[in-house]
């Protein structure tokens, strides 16, 4: 079986990434704090923002495939903490988009939605970025990074998430169940569509990406929930 590397595997979209992909692939998964046992995938501690470390990872594993989903993604975290998450999120990004360059294997990445400010929807992968948030930002630079050292990425713009997560990482359905289950009241957004899908189908999508795509592509559900939707692109059936 040929070798994947999945960056950020105790996180929810690499936990579900790891699933799917152990089926097919021998898969070595990455984590920084928190480690989850996953049957059948090789778990590795890694200082993703450490190159000299990122080195000796992809000399150690010699992997045939990266996808690339370790990130700092809490957007509040992100704008508070500016250069500890510009390490992770584009410096490290783009570090291995080159090192992927550099062993000639596919590379995908996993960005967002959120380099879109929303107001122009549906966005297509070739309109101009928008974003708001310093989160958005460093993925745009990260896509941007990444695709200069290796245009051959299959950048991946993801929706919001749902479904079962690592024990380290939920969606963010389990907060509003356990709330519902309270009997507390739920703060939702009003101004705003999203196009969510499972974790599961997301990983599938990925996957289908990693071999078939090569510069931007826009991953979402069938249909959109609340009031500005990115629902270009793939559309992934759950």
């Amino acid at each position: 079986m040929k070798k994947l590397l999945i960056t950020g595997s105790s996180g929810f979209l690499g936990w579900n990434l790891c699933q799917i992909a152990k089926q097919k692939w021998q898969v070595y998964g990455t984590h920084f704090t928190h480690r989850v046992e996953i049957t059948g995938v090789k778990q590795l501690r890694s200082d993703l923002t450490d190159f000299q470390e990122l080195q000796r990872l992809f000399q150690e594993i010699k992997p045939d495939a990266v996808i690339h989903t370790a990130a700092q993604s809490q957007p509040n975290y992100c704008q508070t903490h500016p250069q500890e998450s510009r390490a992770i999120n584009v410096t490290a990004s783009c570090n291995i988009a080159g090192l992927c360059a550099y062993y000639s294997i596919p590379c995908a990445f996993t960005s967002t939605d959120l380099v879109f400010d929303g107001l122009n929807a549906p966005y297509r992968e070739t309109d101009p970025v928008s974003p708001v948030s310093l989160y958005g930002e460093q993925k745009v630079l990260a896509e941007q990074g990444m695709l200069e050292r290796y245009p051959l990425t299959a950048v991946c713009r993801m929706p919001l998430m749902f479904g079962f997560g690592a024990p380290a990482a939920k969606s963010f359905i389990q907060p509003m169940l356990r709330s519902l289950r309270e009997g507390q009241e739920l703060a939702l957004f009003v101004d705003e569509f999203r196009t969510p899908v499972s974790g599961n189908t997301a990983a599938r999508g990925l996957l289908l990406a990693l071999e078939n795509v090569q510069g931007r592509i826009h991953l979402g559900g069938k249909s959109s929930i609340g009031a500005i939707c990115i629902s270009q692109g793939i559309q992934l059936l759950d």
